[in-house]
């Protein structure tokens, strides 16, 4: 297998908790990350996503925080199809799920993970996320996200959220985030 664009640079580590509040109030009050920052997922705005090749159904809960050495996503789905994250872990449990990396060559880097490793997810056209199951070489997923401008942004905000967070007010909106 030859390189990836981005080798060595996973910067995001996701569990799946059936409680999104009560994980957010661990990650804050336990081990002092935050805030996180909330947003509704829809698959169904998401034209071309698919799950394990086919359409699929999916809404959850997702939120980001940042601590020092990664970005924490907490992942709550409110869906009952099957989809990629209760596929690794059970739907009342809470489980790490994958590690996210960035790509400087997406549709490349999804061709050779797509070598070796069934893509489980692809969050649509024109997001260019998508997600392979590497769990039986690592344990967990691993999602692929396209390093580009938009992104760079937003993470860069819950960042710089996260690096002038006093403590107060651990989960917040997506709108917060943007200033709204």
């Amino acid at each position: 297998m030859t390189k990836l664009s981005a080798p060595g640079h996973p910067f995001q580590y996701a569990w799946h908790v059936p409680d999104l509040d009560k994980a957010i109030d661990y990650w804050t009050n336990v081990a002092g990350v935050g805030p996180f920052f909330i947003n509704e997922v829809d698959s169904g705005t998401m034209e071309g996503f698919q799950y394990r090749g086919g359409a699929g159904n999916l809404q959850m809960r997702v939120a980001w925080g940042q601590s020092k050495e990664g970005q924490i996503e907490l992942i709550e789905v409110n869906s009952t199809e099957p989809n990629v994250y209760h596929d690794l872990v059970p739907k009342d449990q809470v489980g790490f799920h994958h590690i996210g990396i960035w790509s400087d060559d997406y549709f490349a880097d999804k061709a050779l993970l797509t070598e070796r490793y069934e893509n489980v997810m692809d969050m649509g056209t024109n997001t260019n996320i998508c997600y392979f199951d590497t769990s039986a070489d690592s344990g967990n997923m691993l999602e692929l996200i396209e390093r580009n401008d938009g992104i760079i942004g937003l993470f860069g905000m819950i960042t710089k959220a996260a690096e002038e967070w006093d403590g107060t007010k651990p989960a917040r909106t997506m709108a917060e985030l943007m200033g709204g």
